[in-house]
This record gives structure tokens, C-alpha cells and sequence, in this order.
């Protein structure tokens, strides 16, 4: 580079000086004829600046979901996603192999059931089938949940009217069953982290790495990796977006229980900086029961059982109660 800012200067002082505390090795004697002397030559005291700048990530990385029909959300607790992400980071080689110097471990202890995230729960905003009553009364929150909000969708696919779901004489029934559905959908999310876990089946996933009990991943691209890689991808958009949130490590350190959980031979473990206010995303697409009729033939039922509403589930992360 030719711009003065990091062409080499003299300093006088001003560059940093050594703290006086640190003292200044004195010369063997045995290298020195008698008399010898050390000297400080101060007028040749400089300052430069590297050229280049310490960067972490080259873009910030924000993959994000294409087409959706609502989006709904729902508050979870941070510590309920946040306990199951660790990372190591401390190796000290000095070069550019970044997917063998950061590791990626997934708590199988601490992965949530269906009812800890509670999708049944998340109130549908930007996307609702309707936010009237019959009567033109603005339904309440509990009145916009995905379950309610979903049967509204069948109805107006159904009776070219969201206000027809009276017509149906097993309104809860049909409701139960999308919140059952939503828990399933957790349930096989679960399935996919434990699968990844620090106790992972490697058969099933050949990218995981370590012993029978403390499996880890390393880094990799979604698109020809790991699709499952999930603490990668989370270490990736927050490392990209939010650096400063990596300027403390210290204070990510896990407890000296989940570190022996998760890998006693790590040298040092860290949580994901997730925090209060974050969201995680996730995707639900919705299809009626594959017999479903329309009441107006087949080549109807077959266009309703075919239907699918997609909702962007919002996971608000919250301090605890």
C-alpha cells in the first residue's frame, strides 16, 4: 500500500511504548568483551501499520427463506435455544483452514421438546386469513393462532369464505389436530438436531467427527456440505453480522458440566452469543387431511387436498419469566 497511513514513521514514543514494569534482558557476558555496553538508540524509534485489516467473514452471510404465505410468533425462552450451541475455537496455527479450526458441537441434553417452543402458541400476524370476527370485532391474539387462523384458510378454500367455519361441526377437532401437527413438526426438528449431536449416529451423518459420545462438525458451505451443520450456520450469520458479540469470549465460556458433556478434551467452549430480542427462524408448510373433500367433485377435492399454506415461524427469543 502506498497511502501514508501504513508507511513506516518515526515514533518518539508514540507508537506504543513498552511498559518500563518489563524489563529489558541484559546482554550475557559471555557474548560481550569486558566493558561492553547495551545502547538505545532512541532516534530510530519507528511506526508502521500493517496492511490489512483483521476481518472475520468476507460477507455478511443471511440465507433466507423464499415464498411463504403468513408469518406467525411465538416466544421461547433464550437459554431453551440457545444451552444446545456450542462452539470450540482454539487452535492457534496461525493460517486460513477455517473449517478445521472451528468446531461445531449440538447438546444432545438440552434439545427442546415440542412443548418447551410451543408453535401452537404463535400468533399470526402479516399473512392472517382475517383479523374480524362475523361481526367485524378484531379477533384477540388468542383468536390469531396458527391452528385458528389455518381452519379460517380451510374454510375460505372450501366456502369462498373465512367466516365459514362454522359450517364445519368439528371446529376443535380441527384445530387440536393443526397444533398436533405443529408439535410434530418440532418433534422431527429435534429429531434432525439429535441426530447432529455430540452423540449423533455417524453412519446416518458422515460429516460428524469425534469419538462415540463427544461428536462434533466443522465448518462447511450448506449448498455442498452438511445441510444440517445448524451451530454453523447460526456461528456464521452472527459472526458476519454481529462481530462485536465475539469480542469477549470469556464470557461465553460454558459451565465445567456442559464442557464435560459435551467434550472434556476441548480446551475451551463456547456458547453461540445468542441474545435477548434475537429470532430464529423456521418454515411450516400446512396441507389439508389427503382425503379432504370439497363437496364439488373430484378434480376440486384433488385441488383442495393439494393445498398448501406456508408460515414463517418467528421464535422470539425472551429473558425468562
Amino acid at each position: 500500500m502506498s497511502s501514508s497511513d501504513f508507511d513506516v514513521s518515526n515514533s518518539h514514543g508514540l507508537g506504543g511504548v513498552v511498559p518500563t514494569d518489563i524489563p529489558v534482558p541484559a546482554l550475557s557476558e559471555a557474548l560481550l568483551s569486558q566493558g561492553a555496553l547495551q545502547l538505545s538508540l532512541i532516534s530510530l524509534d519507528k511506526m508502521v501499520r500493517i496492511d490489512q485489516l483483521g476481518v472475520i467473514s468476507s460477507a455478511p452471510y443471511n440465507p433466507a427463506f423464499e415464498k411463504w404465505n403468513a408469518v406467525a410468533q411465538c416466544d421461547v425462552e433464550l437459554e431453551t435455544i440457545r444451552s444446545m450451541f456450542v462452539f470450540q475455537t482454539d487452535h492457534f496455527d496461525v493460517n486460513d483452514t477455517a473449517a478445521t479450526d472451528v468446531r461445531f458441537y449440538i447438546d444432545s441434553a438440552n434439545i427442546p421438546i415440542a412443548s418447551a417452543i410451543g408453535l401452537p402458541t404463535a400468533v399470526v400476524g402479516n399473512g392472517k386469513v382475517s383479523s374480524v370476527n362475523a361481526t367485524g370485532a378484531t379477533l384477540s391474539n388468542s383468536d390469531l393462532v396458527v391452528g385458528k387462523d389455518y381452519i379460517r384458510h380451510l374454510a375460505n378454500r372450501l366456502f369462498n369464505t373465512p367466516f365459514g367455519v362454522d359450517l364445519f361441526i368439528n371446529e376443535y377437532d380441527l384445530v387440536t389436530s393443526v397444533n398436533d401437527a405443529l408439535n410434530k413438526v418440532w418433534t422431527s426438528c429435534a429429531e434432525d438436531l439429535q441426530d447432529n449431536s455430540i452423540n449423533g449416529d455417524s453412519t446416518a451423518n458422515t460429516y460428524l467427527q469425534g469419538d462415540d459420545t463427544h461428536k462434533y462438525q466443522l465448518s462447511g458451505d450448506i449448498g455442498t456440505g452438511n445441510e444440517f451443520n445448524f451451530g454453523c450456520e447460526l456461528f456464521k450469520m452472527l459472526v458476519s453480522r454481529a462481530p462485536s458479540r465475539f469480542t469477549d469470549l470469556t464470557s461465553l465460556e460454558v459451565g465445567s458440566a456442559q464442557a464435560s458433556r459435551v467434550d472434556p478434551d476441548a480446551r475451551n467452549l463456547y456458547k453461540l452469543p445468542l441474545k435477548v430480542g434475537d429470532q430464529i427462524l423456521i418454515r411450516v408448510g400446512l396441507k389439508p387431511h389427503p382425503t379432504q373433500t370439497s363437496y364439488q367433485g373430484e378434480a376440486k377435492d384433488q385441488e383442495i387436498q393439494d393445498n398448501l399454506r406456508v408460515y414463517i415461524m418467528a421464535l422470539n427469543l425472551i429473558a425468562p419469566a
